[in-house]
């Protein structure tokens, strides 16, 4: 955050709970995300079938799955599951429907059908909407502690920035220049993301003037199957967008700890790993969330929020992705650290207690 922005928020004065008062100023911003799309599936693996007298019971966590799974090793088994339902999927989708239900301009770029033809599962969507691929399957194995995501891999038949480009009939690098945030997520599954994110910098801010008051946000989401030097190739391009935009970086517990591996450090502390990737990579902001606390790492420190913690939670699927809408929002409404973080858990809470994606109001009227 540069000192002259950073001293006309404190002149505004705004604060989360002024949010539905400046819906007006909420709409203006404009935020464009790319580029995935899935179908999801969502399922619940089940230990033992209904009877006349019980219902179904599924397993409840991760670790039970896993450990029936290790037991049939060297045997075959089969796994039921229960279908809850079939829905867009996908980071994009998730984080364009949480960011536009909140209120601000969104625009998705991603693989939503064949053609430029948007499916009809995702017209739903809010905003302006433009595919370039058709969509990828994927099957959210979901659990009380968290979910298994199965999906194909996917390629592309072209390259990605033609196909964009085809798809918005050129005017993406306008779009993008001219945008308050642009959110590119899920570089991990996706082979050809890294080459469409490296065209998206050539094409739309290598030759821009620098705006600091506008920011480019990343989710580069589960990097385990991702190499060391790749891992370090994607921080070099942040780095590159880091001279034209204000760049936020947001990491779950894992990935954080796996970025920290790949630049060899070696401690194991999120705040240590953290700023050191600051540093070395020139970023401006990250964002790291667990289950425990969120973490907002930027030149003026180091901000700590407790996480709100769900017993009983109805979704997992798309949680980090509420957390990024939200933490997007806060971002271009030049609120301070801690209510960044503050607003970035509470809309997380609503949507895995509920399962829905709460509106501003209720974001800002359950606030802990």
């Amino acid at each position: 955050m540069n000192p002259d922005r950073a001293e006309s928020e404190c002149l505004q004065g705004f604060g989360l709970k002024d949010l539905p008062s400046r819906k007006e100023e909420i709409r203006s911003k404009k935020l464009i995300v790319g580029y995935d799309g899935f179908i999801d599936t969502t399922v619940r693996p089940i230990k033992r079938t209904a009877t006349d007298t019980a219902p179904a019971q599924m397993f409840d966590d991760i670790a039970e799955f896993g450990s029936f799974l290790t037991s049939k090793a060297g045997m075959s088994c089969s796994v039921e599951l229960e279908v809850e339902s079939r829905h867009p999927g996908g980071n994009m989708p998730y984080l364009l429907t949480c960011a536009g239900t909140l209120g601000l301009d969104v625009t998705g770029i991603g693989m939503m059908g064949d053609g430029g033809h948007v499916d009809e599962l995702f017209s739903g969507l809010p905003g302006k909407l433009y595919s370039f691929a058709p969509s990828a399957d994927s099957t959210c194995m979901e659990f009380r502690d968290g979910k298994v995501l199965l999906a194909p891999s996917y390629t592309l038949n072209d390259d990605g920035w033609k196909l964009v480009m085809e798809a918005t009939k050129n005017q993406a690098p306008a779009w993008i220049r001219e945008s308050d945030l642009l959110a590119l997520v899920n570089w991990s599954e996706l082979s050809f993301s890294h080459r469409l994110w490296e065209n998206t910098y050539e094409h739309t801010l290598a030759e821009a003037v620098a705006d600091k008051d506008k920011y480019v946000f990343f989710d580069l989401c589960d990097i385990a199957r991702k190499t060391d030097d790749e891992i370090r190739g994607v921080l070099e391009l942040i780095a590159r967008f880091s001279t034209k935009r204000t760049t936020i970086l947001s990491a779950n517990e894992n990935e954080i700890l796996l970025l920290g591996r790949a630049v060899t450090l070696k401690t194991k502390s999120l705040e240590e790993i953290g700023r050191e990737l600051c540093k070395q990579y020139k970023m401006d902001e990250i964002l790291i969330h667990t289950r425990m606390e969120s973490l907002l790492i930027t030149n003026q420190g180091v901000c700590r929020k407790s996480s709100i913690f769900v017993e009983h939670p109805v979704i997992s699927t798309g949680a980090g992705d509420h957390f990024n809408a939200a933490s997007c929002l806060a971002a271009v409404m030049r609120l301070d650290e801690e209510q960044r973080l503050e607003f970035a858990n509470q809309v997380t809470s609503l949507y895995i207690r509920t399962g829905k994606t709460p509106s501003l109001e209720q974001a800002v009227k359950n606030q802990t």
